[in-house]
Parts: C-alpha cells; sequence; structure tokens
C-alpha cells in the first residue's frame, strides 16, 4: 500500500497544492485526504472514506451578525467549537475599518523585523518570552524565531502593567500607537466570540453559569493577552511526523484485522512480554519463576530470573540480594528496589532532614509531618505542564525538532541542529565499539560487524538491534548513520564514504546501510514553520499571514504549499482560506477546552512551509491568558470527556488542574533556555542519567570550568578499558588534569557469572565463534585496538565476576582513589591476567592504592556498600543495555552530553571542547557591595527568576499593593512556640546549599577586609564559606532558638529576637556591610517595617541578599506568599515590592537571580543595594 505523507513535499510544494480540492464557498480551499498525508486523513471513518466526503471549511460569522448575536450565530459558533467534525476556530469577517489598521500594523512589523535593526535594539526584550524585540531575522534558530511581543491587556482602555508577564518595550512611540489601535479592536471583538461560546455553553452544559463559569469573565479579568507579531524566517523548518505515524499505526491495525479479529500474543499494552521485534520469536527457555516454557523475547530482562523472593534458587553469585521482600513501611526488611532512590532521607514522617530525593518531582506536595520546613507552598503538581516529559504545553517540541534556519538558498539553510536524540550517538550498533552483556547467548541480535565483540545486556530488549520504525530489517549500523546523515547528494556521499570505513567490515551491514538510506533519498519530509500543536491557552486570536522578501520587505503573494492547517477530531485536514483575508480568527486552547469540560474543541494546528527562497512569514498571534491563579479543571461529571486522545490528542492530562500560571511558567521556563536554541541536545537518557548521578562540588576550586565524567562500566570490559585511557590521553593533551574528575558506576556485563569464572578462549568460541588462534593473534582487531591505545592485552585473562571488585570501587570514592584503583585492577586483570574476584587480590590492589587492606576488606563484606553498588545496578541496568557509557557534564551548570562505545583521543577532545562550550550558558555579573561588581558563576542568565526583574524595564509601583490580609496566616499563634525545641536540621538538599555557600562565596571576594555580616532569621549553620568568613569582623546571627545560634560556630555575636513581634533591630545605624536573609523571608507579617530596618543598619554602599526556595512551614507562611504557586518568579516580584517599599526609594541595583543547581531544591536570590 503506498503511503503519501504530507511530509514529503519540501522539495515539491506543487505536490501538495495540485491536489487542492475546493468547497461550496469560492475561494475557500481544502486539501484532500490524498494531499494530506495518504487515506484516512478526511473522514471520521478513516480509511474507506468516500473521495466525495470532502473536510467542511472553517466556520465564518459576519461580523454584524456576531454584533447582533442571533440564535443563528450561535449555532454557527457550536458548529466551529462543538463535535468531533468541529475544527476548534472561527474567523469573523468583514469588521469595519479593521483591514486598514490590520494591514497598517503588520506593514509596521514587517519593517522593524526586516529594515530597522535600531528599533529592534531600543525594544529589545529581556529573552523571548518577555515584551519587546526578540531575535535576530535571516538567522535565527529559536522555535519562536523573531519577533515583537507585548501585552494587549496593558495598552488598552483601563488596562495595567503585569509583572509576572513583563513590562512593554516598543520602538518609538509611533509603532506603539500603531499596534494599540489594532489591537485594541481586536481585543473587543474577540471578546465577543468569547461571550457567544458562554451562550452555547449555557445552553449545552447544565449549570454552567449557575455554578459560576464563564469564559467571558475569564477573558476580561485575564492578565494577560500576549500579542506576538512573528517573522518566520524562509529558511526555518520544524520537522513533523504526525501524519506518517498516523498511517503507520493504521497499517499495522489494518494488517493485523486481516490475520486475525484479536489481538496476538505478546503484543504491546496486551499484559504480555511486548515489543516482538522479530518476526519470528527469539526462543528461549521459559523464565524462572513462571512455571511456564515461555517464549518470550528479549524484551523480558533475563536480570529477573531467580531474583531473591520468587521462590527460586537465587542464580546471584553474591550474597546482597537484588530485591529482598518488602518496601519502606511493609514491616519487612527493606532493600529499595532500582526504582527507589537510597537517598531518602526526610520523607514524610521520618522526623528527619527534608532532603528530598532526586526522584522527586519540583512540584509535589509538601512532606508534611517530618517536623521540618518541607511543605511546598502549593498542593498541586506542575507535572510537565502540556506535552510529557518536555515541560512545553503541547507545543510538541522534543518529537518536532528544528531541521533548518537561515535564509532558505543562501547557504544557511543548512545550518541543521539535533534533527534526532543526542542519546543515539555511540550506542552499540552504530560502529563504535561496545559491549552488552548477556546470560543467555543471542548471537542472532544484530551484531555491529566490526569485528570486535559485541555482546547484548540481559536487560536489553532485542528491539534495540536494528529494526525500522516500519518492522523492514535493517543494520544495525544504518539505524544510527541514517539519523546523522545529511540530505540528498550529500547524503550518498557519505554513505560512500562510510562503506569505506573500517567501522564496516561485513557486507551484509553495508548493504543494509546503502539500502536504508535509499528509502531517504526520496524528497525528505515537508518542513513546518510550525508543527501540529494545540495552544495551552485559553484562546488564541490569529490572522492571516503576509510575506515579505527578506532582501527589501517588500510584500509578495503567498508561495505555493505553504499556509494554516487545521484538523479536527476524526482527522480531517483543511487548509485554511477565508472569503476575507482581513478576518480575524480565534482559535479555542487547551485551557478553554478542558474548562468547558471539553465541550468545545481546542483547535489543532500547523503551518506547512515549502521554505521559499528569500521569503519570510509574518503573522501576529495573540495568546489569552486568565487570572494566573485559575486552575484548569473541568465541570464536574466531565473529567473524562475533556482531555484528546488518540494519534492526533496533542495533549493529556497533565493539562488538568494545575494553574495557568504554572502552565505559562513552564512554557516561559523552558523557551528562555538555552536547550531550545540548541534544539535539545540533550537527549532524554542524559537527563534521566543526570538525575541518577549527581554532581558532587569540585575539591580543585579555581576559576577553570570542573567537569565530572561518570563512566558506566564493567572493570572488565576492554573496550571500557581503551576508551578511559584515550579519554585520559585527552585530558592531558587539553592541560586538563585539575578540571576532569572521572566516577565509576556498575553495569555488570553478566552478574551471575559463576564464582570459579570461565576461560575467556571458550566463552569467545560459544558466544561469537572465534577461535582461539584468532582471539590470540595480533590481528585480533580488540587487540589492536589496545596495543594503540598502549595497553596489550593478555590473552589467558578468565571471565569473571566483578562485583566484589566494584565494591571496592565504590568504597575508593570516599578517599578519592577510584580512578586510581581503576587503573590497577584493569593492569592487574588485563595485562596481568589476574583474578579480580578474588579477595587477596583486591586487597592488594588496594594497597597498592594506597588504601588500608584490612578497611578494603570491610569494604568488600560491608552490607551498606554491596547494596548501594547492587542499588545503583539495578537503576543503570533499567536505562542502559551496553558498556561503556559515559556522562560528561560541567559541575556548576550540569550542562554536558552522554556518549557511548570506543572512542579515539581525538575524538575525546572534541567532546570535552563540547562540554566546555555548553558551560557558557551559566553565569552572570551582578552589582555588589562598595561599588564592586560580583560574579555568580552558579547563576543561569536564561532562568525566569534571573530575567524577572530586568523585565519590568525599570516600572514599579507607586503604591504599596498589598492589603493587610496578604499577610495574614494560618496560624497565628506566636512563633516562639514553634521554634522552642532546637532543630538542628538543613531545609534544602545538600546541592542546594552547596550553591548558596557558592553564592555567598562570590559575594564576600568583593567585601573589604574586616567586613560585618548580620544573618537574619538564622539558625545553627549559616552556609557562609569557611575561608572567606574567617576575614570578617562581625558575624551576627539572629534567630528565635538560642541553642541553635549557640550551635552556629560562625557567629562571633547571638541575638534572640521574634521580628514579627517586634521588628525594630538593636543595632546602630551602618553597622553592617551585608545582610543575608535565608529561607524565611515568607514568615514576615510586616516586611516593610522589617527591611527599612535591614535598610538602616546596613552602611552605605551596603548589600542585602535574601535567598528563598519552594520548601516553607505553610501554616506559618503569609498568604501572599503561600498563594503564589509559581514560586519563583511570583515570589521574586513580591521580594522586590518589599525593597522597592522597605522603605520607598531607598534601594537600588536590585537584582533577581536563578542559582538552582538542575538537580535538586531550587535556590532563588533577590539583591539589592543601599546607596552610597
Amino acid at each position: 500500500m503506498m503511503m503519501i505523507s504530507m511530509l514529503r513535499f519540501r522539495s515539491q510544494p506543487l505536490a501538495l497544492l495540485g491536489r487542492v480540492s475546493f468547497g461550496a464557498k469560492a475561494g475557500s480551499r481544502m486539501l484532500s485526504a490524498k494531499a494530506l498525508g495518504g487515506p484516512g486523513v478526511g473522514g471520521a471513518a478513516g480509511r474507506g472514506q468516500s473521495a466525495s466526503e470532502k473536510p467542511q471549511p472553517v466556520v465564518e460569522i459576519p461580523y454584524k451578525d456576531l454584533a447582533e448575536m442571533t440564535p443563528e450565530v450561535v449555532q454557527l459558533l457550536r458548529k466551529a467549537f462543538v463535535g468531533p467534525k468541529a475544527y476548534g476556530a472561527v474567523a469573523i469577517t468583514n469588521i469595519p475599518g479593521y483591514a486598514q489598521l490590520r494591514r497598517k500594523a503588520f506593514r509596521a512589523g514587517i519593517d522593524l523585523a526586516l529594515l530597522d535593526s535600531d528599533g529592534r535594539q531600543r525594544a529589545a526584550a529581556v529573552n523571548n518570552t518577555y515584551p519587546g524585540w526578540s531575535g535576530t531575522p535571516g538567522s535565527e534558530t529559536h522555535p519562536l524565531q523573531s519577533s515583537m511581543l507585548f501585552n494587549v491587556k496593558e495598552v488598552i482602555p483601563n488596562g495595567k502593567v503585569d509583572p509576572f508577564f513583563g513590562k512593554n518595550i516598543f520602538p518609538s512611540e509611533e509603532y506603539k500607537n500603531t499596534w494599540v489601535s489594532f489591537s485594541t479592536h481586536m481585543h473587543n471583538i474577540a471578546m465577543e466570540v468569547v461571550r457567544g461560546c458562554d451562550r452555547v455553553l449555557e445552553e449545552d452544559v447544565a449549570d454552567w453559569a449557575s455554578h459560576g463559569r464563564s469564559l467571558g469573565r475569564l477573558a476580561d479579568e485575564g492578565p494577560a493577552l500576549a500579542g506576538r507579531f512573528i517573522c518566520y524566517d524562509s529558511g526555518f523548518t520544524r520537522e513533523d511526523r504526525l501524519m506518517d505515524d498516523r498511517d503507520k499505526a493504521e497499517d499495522v491495525v489494518e494488517q493485523l484485522s486481516e490475520i486475525a479479529p484479536v489481538k496476538s500474543a505478546g503484543h504491546a499494552a496486551d499484559g504480555l512480554a511486548s515489543m516482538r521485534t522479530h518476526s519470528t520469536p527469539v526462543k528461549s527457555a521459559g523464565h524462572a519463576g513462571d512455571g511456564l516454557a515461555s517464549m518470550r523475547t528479549h524484551s523480558t530482562p533475563v536480570k529477573s530470573a531467580g531474583h531473591a523472593g520468587d521462590g527460586l534458587a537465587s542464580m546471584r553469585t553474591h550474597s546482597t540480594p537484588v530485591k529482598s521482600a518488602g518496601h519502606a513501611g511493609d514491616g519487612l526488611a527493606s532493600m529499595r528496589t532500582h526504582s527507589t532512590p537510597v537517598k531518602s532521607a526526610g520523607h514524610a514522617g521520618d522526623g528527619l532532614a527534608s532532603m528530598r530525593t532526586h526522584s522527586t518531582p519540583v512540584k509535589s506536595a509538601g512532606h508534611a509531618g517530618d517536623g521540618l520546613a518541607s511543605m511546598r507552598t502549593h498542593s498541586t503538581p506542575v507535572k510537565s505542564a502540556g506535552h510529557a516529559g518536555d515541560g512545553l504545553a503541547s507545543m510538541r517540541t522534543h518529537s518536532t525538532p528544528v531541521k533548518s534556519a537561515g535564509h532558505a538558498g543562501d547557504g544557511l539553510a543548512s545550518m541543521r541542529t539535533h534533527s534526532t536524540p543526542v542519546k543515539s550517538a555511540g550506542h552499540a550498533g552504530d560502529g563504535l565499539a561496545s559491549m552488552r552483556t548477556h546470560s543467555t547467548p543471542v548471537k542472532s541480535a544484530g551484531h555491529a560487524g566490526d569485528g570486535l565483540a559485541s555482546m547484548r545486556t540481559h536487560s536489553t530488549p532485542v528491539k534495540s538491534a536494528g529494526h525500522s520504525a516500519d518492522g523492514r530489517a535493517m543494520s544495525p549500523l544504518s539505524n544510527q548513520y541514517r539519523n546523522t546523515l545529511g540530505s540528498g547528494a550529500s547524503r550518498q556521499t557519505q554513505v560512500a564514504q562510510i562503506s569505506t570505513s573500517s567501522l564496516i567490515t561485513d557486507q551484509e551491514d553495508y548493504l543494509g546501510l546503502v539500502a536504508d538510506e535509499s528509502l531517504e533519498a526520496e524528497p525528505e519530509a515537508g518542513d513546518y514553520w510550525l508543527p501540529w500543536h494545540i495552544d495551552s491557552n485559553f484562546v488564541t486570536v490569529l490572522h492571516k499571514e503576509m510575506y515579505a522578501r527578506e532582501s527589501n520587505a517588500s510584500l509578495v503573494p503567498e508561495p505555493e504549499g505553504s499556509g494554516l492547517l487545521m484538523m479536527n477530531k476524526v482527522g480531517d485536514v483543511v487548509k485554511f482560506e477565508c472569503s476575507d483575508e482581513d478576518a480575524m480568527v480565534l482559535q479555542m486552547g487547551a485551557f478553554g477546552q478542558i474548562y468547558s469540560g471539553g465541550q468545545l474543541t481546542a483547535c489543532r494546528h500547523a503551518v506547512l512551509s515549502p521554505r521559499p527562497p528569500g521569503t519570510a512569514r509574518f503573522n501576529f498571534c495573540n495568546f489569552w491568558y486568565v487570572p494566573w491563579e485559575t486552575v484548569c479543571d473541568t465541570p464536574r461529571g466531565y473529567e473524562r470527556q475533556a482531555i484528546n486522545t488518540g494519534w492526533n490528542a496533542m495533549m493529556d492530562d497533565s493539562y488538568l488542574n494545575i494553574t495557568m500560571r504554572q502552565s505559562f511558567w513552564a512554557f516561559r521556563k523552558f523557551m528562555t533556555s538555552p536547550e531550545a536554541r540548541v534544539q535539545f541536545a540533550d537527549s532524554v537518557q542524559f537527563k534521566e542519567l543526570s538525575e541518577m548521578l549527581p554532581l558532587f562540588q569540585s575539591k580543585a576550586g579555581g576559576s577553570q570550568p570542573q567537569i565530572q565524567v561518570d563512566l558506566i562500566t564493567d572493570v572488565r570490559c576492554p573496550f571500557s578499558l581503551i576508551s578511559q585511557s584515550n579519554l585520559e590521553a585527552a585530558v592531558a593533551n587539553l592541560s586538563m588534569n585539575a578540571q576532569v574528575e572521572l566516577r565509576f558506576h556498575p553495569l555488570f556485563l553478566n552478574p551471575n557469572v559463576a564464582k570459579e569464572g570461565e576461560s575467556l578462549d571458550d566463552y569467545l568460541w560459544r558466544e561469537y565463534g572465534y577461535t582461539k588462534e584468532f582471539a590470540h593473534s595480533e590481528d585480533y582487531p580488540l587487540r589492536k585496538a589496545a596495543v594503540q591505545a598502549g595497553i596489550n592485552l593478555n590473552p589467558h585473562r578468565r571471565v569473571v565476576n566483578t562485583f566484589d571488585a566494584f565494591c571496592l570501587v565504590e568504597a575508593a570514592q570516599a578517599m578519592q582513589l577510584q580512578q586510581r584503583l581503576v587503573q590497577v585492577l584493569s593492569r592487574r586483570y588485563f595485562e596481568e591476567a589476574e583474578d579480580i574476584s578474588d579477595e587477596q587480590v583486591l586487597v592488594a590492589a588496594a594497597v597498592e592504592c594506597g588504601m588500608c587492606g584490612k578497611e578494603a576488606l570491610e569494604k568488600i563484606k560491608s552490607l551498606e556498600v554491596r547494596a548501594r553498588v547492587q542499588g545503583r545496578y539495578d537503576q543503570l541496568s533499567a536505562r542502559l543495555g551496553e558498556v561503556p557509557h559515559f556522562l560528561l557534564r560541567e559541575r556548576i551548570s550540569g550542562n554536558g552530553l552522554e556518549v557511548g562505545g570506543m572512542r579515539s583521543v581525538q575524538e575525546w577532545e572534541d567532546l570535552l571542547q563540547r562540554v566546555l562550550e555548553k558551560s557558557r550558558f551559566v553565569g552572570m555579573s551582578i552589582p555588589g557591595m562598595h561599588g564592586k561588581e560580583v560574579f555568580l558563576p552558579e547563576a543561569n542568565p536564561h532562568a525566569p527568576v534571573s530575567l524577572a526583574y530586568n523585565a519590568q524595564h525599570g516600572w514599579s509601583p507607586t503604591t504599596w499593593p498589598y492589603q493587610d490580609d496578604d499577610f495574614s496566616r494560618m496560624d497565628e499563634t506566636p512563633d516562639g512556640n514553634m521554634y522552642a525545641e532546637a532543630r538542628l536540621v538543613e531545609h534544602l538538599d545538600e546541592s542546594s546549599l552547596e550553591r548558596l555557600t557558592g553564592a555567598y562565596r562570590s559575594i564576600m571576594k568583593a567585601a573589604p577586609d574586616g567586613f560585618s555580616v548580620l544573618d537574619l532569621c538564622g539558625s545553627w549553620n549559616s552556609h557562609f564559606p569557611e575561608e572567606l568568613i574567617g576575614h570578617a569582623s562581625r558575624v551576627v546571627v539572629h534567630g528565635l532558638n538560642v541553642k541553635e545560634l549557640e550551635a552556629n560556630l560562625q557567629a562571633t555575636e547571638q541575638h534572640v529576637q521574634d521580628l514579627n513581634e517586634c521588628s525594630q533591630l538593636p543595632w546602630n545605624a551602618d553597622s553592617f556591610d551585608l545582610i543575608t536573609l535565608a529561607l524565611s523571608v515568607q514568615y514576615l507579617t510586616d516586611p516593610r517595617k522589617v527591611f527599612s530596618e535591614m535598610h538602616r543598619v546596613l552602611k552605605p554602599g551596603g548589600m542585602a541578599v535574601v535567598a528563598y526556595s519552594h520548601r516553607c512551614f505553610l501554616e506559618k507562611s503569609v498568604r501572599v506568599w503561600a498563594d503564589a504557586t509559581d514560586d519563583g518568579e511570583g515570589h521574586a516580584h513580591l521580594i522586590c515590592r518589599y525593597f522597592q517599599h522597605g522603605p520607598q526609594g531607598g534601594w537600588e541595583k536590585l537584582s533577581t537571580v536563578d542559582v538552582s543547581p538542575q538537580h535538586g531544591d531550587p535556590l532563588w536570590l533577590v539583591l539589592a543595594v543601599k546607596p552610597r
């Protein structure tokens, strides 16, 4: 069956429009099913639909009729937004005076984008989700492209600034007036449409109005209507295979239905061992414990055989069970499984410090009951606020990468970024040596054909061995190269080059590669300016696009093959065309759909791009946001129908029960990050591994970036040894020995190797058919690779169990001897053929490294150490199936990459440079005390909190914007009662506290000798850097518990005082150079008075630092804090108000900074200076 996809018309735009059919309305063009991805697009029945059944066009309503809001108009709105055939959009036509206003505004916007660089500079935004101009027309790579953004709600009559969204900034008064006139008219008409939708819901949803639900009220009270005039570069494209995926899924269903009406055993979602990656099942004896001769595929890990607790004899060679019966709280001895982090201190009710694990979501409900400040400021988890895992509300961003950027045809269009996840780089099957481990021979599982031992893991599904998505068998190598090669002639050239590479020694692999690449030589996936998605906001208002030459801004007709597409629930796709090209279009967003209980349909839409040479696309899109604290919930009884399902859902239940602020914050957080611009260079696997393997504070210090390399391996893996040796050589070549630290983590080739081990000769013959003569010869590829790395592999070594060896490696980390120990073990095993499972050999290796032999033996046998090694192995083996695997990260930013396989010295040098390049995404300078500049290396300059203050462009409210009730609390009892008993605990996790100390370090480096510091609302630990606080002449620590203060070893003075009872501080004016207030600002009931007192006792030129996170005692937090569920950015604005009005005009040089670690509790700062 032919599968023609809309994604394959990039270089043939006429092929798309050549199949355009016309509906009843003149000038309304609709794309037929054939033109839009083959059968199944055009109707509810999908395949088999009659060609005469054409999709209906988008509903049009003349403005005159809309203004009268007759029953007929309400019915048209119902047709536009209700039911499976609705596109979730309506066009309002023939609006008096609208065409002139629109064209004048578009003309001004196009001129600004293409001709007025000075104007763009005057209107520069702090980042692309804040008001102002952002982007570089002609070469912009960001998914949002270049645009001018402003808040329509600020400029309409009676409008006001919304600090969370940001203050408007325009290039000129004339430009502002042009857009205000147009957008005000647009806003008023859109309000009429929204109120009309309320009429529909009043008729269709029981008790809609009586329960206080109103779209019109939400729209009217909404703080932001984000008007974004967007310039899409001619060479900018996004990839989207939604239609391909749909067609393939329908093909499979159709073929299966012809074979049998019932679900075949072993298919996905049938509850059996799934992912039948071969048409012929891999024959394997049943898994121990199931009592059946099971035909399980390799998607069922062998490691599950004989686990402790299954009632069968364990195949383990070590004494520590992987999964002992029972989890925490079940009353049984609890060895957590790999899904439970070891670091569990501080969970609810455990009475320990509130140290959250890395697996704890940032936005989860607080751990009440631990007696610590661990209550989160809201109880509704953000989840992902849209698309699962990507933090974007339904932009389908990770699956729709940027494909090209720059002017089409000018040589910049080849600036392609990653179109496939980086995690595919360097895995077995990509031509790089790696080892896949298993306990059962799987010789047919797709060896790389590189002549090196390639073994499959017992926990790795055969699926990864190289079957394409459509079921065609392909070479393991081709799977890698098909994702990384270019297109067209250049791709064919690269295929030819690869064929001569030493990486391919098997003819079958080469033929598989060429065959697979020949498929890709067809016209490549048709491109989009905007991929298929649903906007996450309330509603979106937009208009017919205009096109202009990038060279001179002159208008041109719409290029063939471009335009706005809309899709309904059943899959009908129509290209939007309207009888009035100056119409206003209103699309329902995800928030609107859910809030209406799914009665109104959110608009699925995309924008096609034929990449017209030298032609940019322009449109004015307005994203409407309801009051920020509004929860996205449904009318009672409508929960199940409020969320889309199916292949074109484009949304999920992560939208439910989050606030508008949370949804927008998730969007802003991602879009302001460098990750968005560099196109998702961090794979999902990189992020998962980064969460599992924490970054440790560097002991080296210094100003150079520090890189942590986590090597996931088995110490008997030869590929790992060779690659590690090459890495160490690269580090030395770059003079980075003091900057790079290696850490080692277990991923055993076979955890069930018998105690006596096995001859390597027997193993290689049984597994791979390698004769002893070949394996011992000088021509053995692995031997040659090792010699090149300066390693002499001894062919007489045995295959041994390395669990005990890794227990010793684990213990060596505390002494900073891991890397040295691995080097010694490698030499003894690979070159001297010693048995590194033998305790005597391990103790001798430990002594050689400087460890105590007796202590080393104790560590090997320690149940705690063995449990840590086993737990880490369980975690890693669930995600990785081959060794070696490397995770490289710059320590402060957490940015980096992950690669697998054997790498040359030159490759490692390039990879290290790439990690250093990523480290440049962090660090920012702020004003410090006494006129000094302070550089905060831990700061993320792209984070919303770091942008919050500057996005106000100097604006602040002239009057105090809060009421007395905003500072009320759930628990109004005296604070002294709560702090009567000392709590010598921490309130953030270790990585976040290290960031706090790092920030203090940077600030104190700029302090004068003998400086004085006041730590307000302190406790037993002020977190000041030990090497600098000693230079202070005076360290005063204030708090509520005398025992906590007496335990503070950094304090020279202690003072107990309840600031909510008496805010006046006892010290003279101009007493301190620095005041810190960490993790307690949320409890101040009269912050203006406290901040005024801070100002009084601070020396002129002195600095105040307020640090806060998402934790608090909720019942003791003031209402205005507890109600701000945005956490970081909203609280940054709140603290800025404390400075700006305590006293009014008393502080200057405010800064808001995000110094959060990538994995751990967030940490934010607001800083200000007292004028000199």
